[in-house]
């Protein structure tokens, strides 16, 4: 009967572990049918990708297939004008972005697997990335329930595959190294545990070369030695765990490493030369500037450190409070909290065969010090956690107090209470069910770039606000001045001056600053002694003004209006003050008329728009508009109400959509509102040549 029992949970935590599996991939492949019914909204011939990142990796892949991609050769589409100053101002300051395999083996990976199976990348993506995510499940499982420790493997992957930071950065059409930035050390991890179990010659010697070619996989991945050297110094750890426990208790241990031992050690380290070496600086630095948030800068940071902090607006990186962070990692603040106390009780009974697994979970932790995107390393340990408190509760704590003494007494119950947890758990993580995976970029945006293509000479280049980068140099095919990767610098906050400025001809001045000039001339002036605010005063005056080298498009998108505060405050920054004003632009999604020239907008506190009297009633409050604004696209009429208040503006758009604005000043005489809002602009500088509002409105920029 005993036996029977065994063989029977046993065959349950089988059944919980497939049941995990197919959990994560119903809450990633359940977006489908959302996407099928939004066919013309989600696909472009193929499905669109749902994160910034995507886009890079694919045009990566894309470059590789038409052969544009070298290794080491300047990339042409990124960081212009850069990409024609290879030769930078100094060693140390060099922005010229170039190819780089290590980086993008993710886009190499996809792109022979489509040369193979001869499915375009996108379609790969559509179908494989939530594979690839959910398959943290296996190593979790197999290990845990190695050590006796099932229920602890189980949960740890029930929480991983739908925890909100894991699932958001590995959903449908989310192309990225997260999608085996788990599984991998996870795995590596595995087998290294597997070959210290393992008695024979043979069993060690196959899993310590699978150890290594793992990890050489992983760094191609990832490309983040300081992990690698943690992983492998864990090892060495465990290894010559004896000796250095006598060491550090000062007892006497005799060790003589053997051929064995050599050849072991050799064929795990040797393969890994060519990066381990700078793991210990690489985790030096890590572990600096994210435990102790000591930075040491570089030369381009103290050059350029009087410019407002772009990252300052990237919510991913963002601290959170202790509690947002749980939610970050789990659906429930108080499982979250359980979990995270069983796993440190969960380190302290099984250092020394899990110590493989102790640096990532170090990197959960996180997420309580530096930034959001830590949390998805966390969610894996809070579900060991949960799932080690029940063991440790029915064979150590129980036991211990006389209870539950039989061993299949404690398999029972710990089968039975197990499953409900594992049930409790379960209904936590269906709220994942929510969450849908959506593309960043519409089909209107991807049309308007396709435009860009098709429309302007293969020179131009794209300028915009970054998120959009990677996709235009994606669909467009065209260089831009700054995207996702290189967002970080003076030509952010040029470009948001551009836009927020009330002159058009500062806004052409300051786009052929920087295209003919880029941030090594902006590097080389401040070497020279000038401040970023003279800088400024001479770019205005048109002491830097020359012809455009290459054509240049202005290109504004539906999504920069929730982003127009961000813009404002970089782009009206003080470099006395130190800080900038925030733009407001707020856009209802629903207001209705309710009477002539009257507007009410129920999720704006009910707010009602009198166009009669020019004025906005919300709370038994009114308030004064300043102007009214309507356009068609093609004209536009305008009423003036006050000196002060908030300007109205209806815009009719694309399909005879009618959108609302609400502007607060100074966001109103800004070039972002008047060229993209408003379509109204100065011929002298630029040329309205695609008119797709509110999607995308594009503008060719004189060169003169």
């Amino acid at each position: 009967m005993t036996k029977g029992l065994s063989i029977l949970v046993k065959y349950l935590y089988y059944s919980l572990f497939l049941i995990v599996i197919a959990f994560g991939l119903i809450v990633r492949f359940d977006d489908i049918e959302t996407w099928r019914k939004n066919e013309s909204f989600y696909f472009q011939n193929e499905p669109i990708y749902s994160e910034y990142d995507s886009f890079y990796f694919a045009r990566y892949a894309l470059d590789m297939k038409e052969g544009l991609f070298k290794n080491g050769s300047i990339d042409h589409f990124r960081f212009y004008p850069e990409n024609r100053f290879p030769e930078g101002i100094s060693p140390e300051l060099t922005f010229t972005v170039k190819y780089n395999l290590a980086s993008t083996f993710i886009s190499y990976f996809f792109y022979k697997l489509s040369q193979v199976t001869g499915v375009s990348v996108a379609w790969l993506s559509y179908y494989l990335i939530p594979i690839m995510a959910v398959s943290v499940v296996v190593p979790l499982f197999f290990y845990f329930n190695s050590l006796g420790l099932p229920l602890a493997g189980i949960l740890g992957g029930l929480v991983a595959v739908a925890s909100p930071m894991y699932l958001g950065r590995t959903g449908l059409m989310r192309l990225d190294h997260d999608i085996l930035n788990l599984t991998l050390p996870f795995t590596i991890g595995l087998f290294f545990y597997y070959f210290f179990r393992s008695e024979n010659f043979k069993a060690k010697l196959f899993w310590i070369i699978l150890s290594s070619i793992t990890l050489i996989f992983y760094q191609l991945w990832y490309a983040h030695p300081n992990l690698n050297f943690v992983l492998v110094l864990t090892f060495l750890i465990a290894y010559f765990w004896d000796p250095l426990k006598a060491l550090i208790f000062r007892k006497n241990i005799t060790f003589n490493i053997t051929k064995r031992d050599l050849l072991f050690l050799g064929i795990l380290l040797l393969p890994q030369m060519w990066y381990l070496h700078a793991g210990p600086i690489s985790l030096y630095k890590q572990v600096k500037t994210l435990v102790f948030n000591i930075k040491s800068p570089t030369s381009a940071d103290i050059l350029f450190k009087d410019f407002p902090n772009i990252f300052m607006s990237i919510s991913e990186l963002q601290k959170l409070t202790f509690w947002e962070a749980l939610n970050s990692a789990t659906y429930n603040k108080y499982l979250g909290l359980t979990g995270l106390m069983g796993a440190f009780l969960f380190f302290i009974f099984y250092l020394r065969t899990s110590i493989f697994f102790l640096p990532f979970f170090g990197i959960g932790l996180l997420v309580f010090f530096s930034g959001a995107r830590f949390s998805m390393y966390l969610s894996p340990f809070i579900g060991i956690g949960l799932g080690f408190l029940v063991h440790f509760l029915f064979e150590r704590i129980l036991p211990w107090l006389g209870y539950f003494k039989e061993r299949f007494k404690q398999e029972l119950s710990l089968g039975l209470i197990g499953f409900l947890v594992f049930l409790a758990t379960l209904y936590t993580q269906m709220e994942a069910l929510r969450l849908l995976s959506t593309p960043k970029v519409e089909i209107a945006h991807a049309k308007g770039f396709k435009w860009l293509r098709e429309n302007t000479p293969k020179d131009s280049v794209i300028w915009t606000w970054w998120d959009y980068g990677y996709a235009i140099q994606l669909y467009a095919r065209r260089a831009v001045f700054h995207d996702g990767g290189s967002q970080a610098s003076p030509k952010t906050y040029f470009i948001a001056r551009s836009f927020a400025t009330d002159n058009p001809r500062e806004g052409w001045l300051i786009t052929s600053f920087i295209s003919n000039y880029g941030l090594t001339g902006i590097a080389r002036l401040l070497k020279e002694g000038l401040t970023p605010e003279e800088l400024l005063r001479k770019i205005r005056s048109g002491e830097f003004s020359k012809p455009l080298p290459q054509p240049v498009y202005w290109v504004f998108t539906s999504d920069l209006i929730p982003k127009f505060g961000w813009i404002h405050y970089f782009g009206s920054y003080d470099f006395q003050r130190k800080e900038g004003i925030f733009g407001e632009i707020i856009m209802p999604s629903y207001c209705k008329i309710i009477a002539n020239n009257i507007i009410q907008c129920p999720e704006l506190e009910n707010v009602v728009i009198d166009l009669n009297s020019g004025t906005l009633s919300v709370r038994n409050e009114r308030i004064p508009i300043k102007e009214y604004y309507f356009s068609d696209g093609k004209h536009l009429e305008s009423k003036k109400f006050f000196d002060q208040g908030y300007v109205v503006e209806i815009i009719r758009g694309a399909n005879n959509q009618v959108g609302l604005f609400l502007l607060k000043p100074p966001s109103d005489r800004t070039l972002f509102n008047e060229m993209f809002l408003l379509r109204k602009y100065d011929p002298h500088y630029f040329e309205l040549v695609y008119d797709d509002f509110p999607h995308v409105v594009i503008y060719r920029v004189k060169s003169e």
